[in-house]
């Protein structure tokens, strides 16, 4: 069992199984979920990357050196450990826009059915097809309706929990919003430090694997496939930028583009102004 590498946002303590799915197992301890998971999966502020998932384990220990998970000992090497802080980039918002407009196109094209790819494009509205997902997209679209309108406080709470899933896509999509103000904020000294707050002051539930994730994306901390995104935003190379918003796609069966359509309605809105 070899530890490709593991987040920076792993609390020491014990841990004991949670969920177990074929690209992951997590564990719990309190509020807080840790997730090993395979290379394709990739880095993130609370993930054990191996090169090979444990069948059948049910505990994990985070001591000072070492992860244990059951009975295995694995070092904590550094040069294995991912720091998941939003990358600091020198971005020009001229061309962030101009990315991020590229990236609407390209989450279109990739999104799967029935993801809120359909922000970008209306078309995609007609894969809610069925009786109770028009109703689903007629509250996605009223949540939506609500942040155009500069309510977050009703926007989130319309979303909030809204779809299918392990992490419902209405939770995949604020925690993109949350990425997406604070590179934002971090990068183009956009002022949106109160509207952080409001959002994740309604954003947590019940769920405890979405409220690890969208903690993570208010903390500022994003997974690998996402700084790489993040940082083909900020730059010139389209061929990278095309790499990147695939593989941030391939997360989940719609997490991957759920997140990315809050993500970039996020960069959209704070470069109009909005």
């Amino acid at each position: 069992m070899d530890l490709i590498s593991y987040g920076d946002s792993i609390p020491e303590g014990d841990y004991r199984l949670h969920s177990a799915f074929a690209n992951a197992l997590n564990f719990r301890k309190g509020k807080i979920i840790v997730s090993l998971v395979p290379p394709r999966t990739g880095a993130g502020p609370l993930n054990l990357v191996l090169k090979q998932l444990p069948v059948g384990a049910r505990r994990l220990r985070a001591s000072r050196f070492y992860f244990y998970v059951d009975e295995n000992r694995l070092r904590k090497e550094p040069a294995a450990l991912y720091s998941s802080g939003v990358p600091l980039i020198d971005a020009e918002p001229d061309t962030v826009m101009a990315n991020a407009i590229v990236l609407s196109g390209l989450l279109a094209a990739g999104a799967p059915p029935k993801s809120l790819a359909f922000i970008f494009d209306p078309a995609l509205e007609k894969d809610f097809s069925r009786v109770f997902d028009r109703h689903l997209l007629l509250r996605f679209k009223k949540a939506i309706a609500h942040f155009n309108a500069g309510d977050y406080a009703r926007g989130v709470k319309t979303m909030r929990g809204l779809g299918l899933g392990l992490t419902p896509s209405g939770d995949d999509f604020i925690s993109g919003l949350l990425s997406g103000f604070n590179f934002a904020s971090l990068n183009m000294r956009f002022d949106l430090e109160a509207r952080i707050e409001q959002i994740f002051f309604y954003a947590e539930s019940s769920n405890l694997i979405s409220n690890s994730f969208l903690r993570s994306s208010y903390e500022g901390k994003v997974s690998e496939k996402v700084r790489r995104l993040l940082q083909a935003l900020a730059g010139k190379d389209r061929a990278e930028l095309e790499a990147a918003a695939a593989a941030a796609l391939k997360s989940g069966h719609t997490s991957g583009a759920d997140f990315c359509a809050g993500l970039l309605f996020a960069l959209m809105q704070a470069l109009k102004g909005g």
